[in-house]
């Protein structure tokens, strides 16, 4: 495991290192992946500041601690840490056991929503208030997949008509013209 010390009006010493070191190795338990670490370590007046960064899983941990002892900071930004990392670990967990409906409860779902539609229950849900912009063809199929939605309205500036681009269920991209 390295880490990368940064010392602010402080003299990191062996004793420091080693500290800071055993301390992680407690969060390095909890998660295996591990990598970029950072501990910046600083004093003002009788502020002792620690504050220590890392990567793991596409996700970046952080904690920054003072109090007026600068080994008692950091072993409070390892607790900070270690907090993180379970509530991390805990949801991923959740989501994870979530993920397996019984087919039983997706069937009664749907039972009720067929009953909702038989019963004449029509409601119209106003969802999003789309602005329809000026653009071209490619500039709305950009759109669509850099936001990551369903359709997009664009005015199209050759015809000046209203159309709509919107994702097909075969993943490809779908056009709506007014015809005239």
């Amino acid at each position: 495991m390295k880490v990368d010390f940064t010392g602010r009006g402080v003299n990191i010493t062996d004793h420091i290192r080693s500290f800071t070191e055993s301390k992680l190795d407690r969060v390095k338990r909890l998660i295996d992946d591990m990598h970029d670490i950072s501990v910046v370590l600083s004093t003002e007046k009788y502020r002792h500041k620690a504050e220590i960064k890392f990567l793991s899983h596409k996700r970046s941990f952080h904690g920054t601690e003072e109090t007026n002892d600068m080994l008692q900071a950091i072993d409070h930004v390892v607790n900070k840490l270690e907090s993180q990392v379970k509530k991390h670990k805990n949801k991923m967990n959740a989501k994870k056991r979530s993920t397996t409906e019984s087919i039983r409860v997706n069937v009664l779902n749907v039972e009720r929503q067929s009953e909702a539609r038989n019963e004449g229950d029509i409601r119209i849900i106003r969802t999003d208030n789309s602005e329809v912009k000026p653009m071209n063809l490619d500039e709305a199929v950009e759109e669509l997949q850099k936001f990551n939605r369903e359709f997009v309205f664009f005015r199209n500036p050759d015809s000046d008509q209203v159309n709509v681009v919107y994702t097909r269920r075969d993943g490809h991209i779908g056009l709506i013209e007014p015809g005239s």
